[in-house]
């Protein structure tokens, strides 16, 4: 027996409503997703892990410590949109030592996030870090002032599995946000520093990797001279 027409309308009305509502559901879960996929990732893979444990790569923790006006201490990784923190650019061999602004940043804990360390997995060899502020401005501006970024020359000796790169200090211009906080929109990049804070690191480091060995430190020191490209580097004793 057919329905009347007014039950199969309904029906009908129902069961769009169910399908929109389930693609509302999957559009917001993919959303969720890219946003928090573009703003970090956890700790190393398997297969970085391995590469690690062969001492072909080397774990590199660094700590990002800045203020912004009247010294107000600021957190260099609050947002979950990439765009919104403070990022890096990283150089080596292979880009000829020009930073390539990184896609993603990466934390070993929640904690160590909101005191500022993150960390990289790099082969042994010269890099060349450099540090950028939020984005606030349109896509092409911002990149053109990436290029007046310093570089921060890194070196990672050969056999190195854990490496603590330092403590970078700067100060930082900033415009509050509609809903309250502030957003840093520029470093003062004449007053970078590097600091050291081994004692942390190496407790971060040897707590998360137990049978990685000795942690080592190789402090960032700003690159003023020739771009030097070698990788990899010598060990320490040869």
């Amino acid at each position: 027996m057919k329905q009347p027409l007014r039950t199969q309308s309904r029906e009908r009305v129902a069961g769009q409503r169910r399908g929109l509502g389930i693609l509302r559901l999957l559009i917001v879960c993919v959303f969720v997703s890219y946003i928090i996929g573009c703003a970090s990732t956890g700790l190393p893979t398997l297969k970085e892990r391995t590469a690690v444990g062969a001492s072909e790569k080397a774990i590199v923790l660094l700590r990002v410590d800045c203020v912004v006006e009247n010294q107000q201490p600021y957190e260099a990784f609050k947002h979950s949109v990439m765009d919104d923190n403070i990022s890096f650019g990283l150089g080596s061999f292979e880009t000829g030592g020009e930073p390539k602004r990184l896609a993603l940043l990466r934390f070993l804990s929640p904690e160590s996030r909101k005191e500022g360390w993150t960390y990289f997995v790099l082969p042994h060899g010269i890099h060349y870090l450099a540090v950028y502020p939020p984005r606030r401005t349109d896509v092409l501006t911002y990149e053109r002032g990436l290029k007046n970024a310093p570089r921060w020359r890194l070196d990672i000796p050969l056999n190195a599995r854990l490496i603590y790169a330092g403590t970078l200090r700067f100060t930082g211009e900033s415009i509050p946000l509609l809903f309250g906080g502030r957003i840093m929109t520029s470093i003062r990049i004449d007053e970078m520093r590097v600091t050291n804070d081994e004692e942390w690191a190496r407790k971060l480091l040897t707590e998360e990797f137990p049978g990685f060995g000795e942690v080592q430190s190789v402090l960032l020191r700003l690159q003023q001279g020739p771009t030097i490209l070698r990788s990899p580097l010598p060990s320490p004793t040869e």
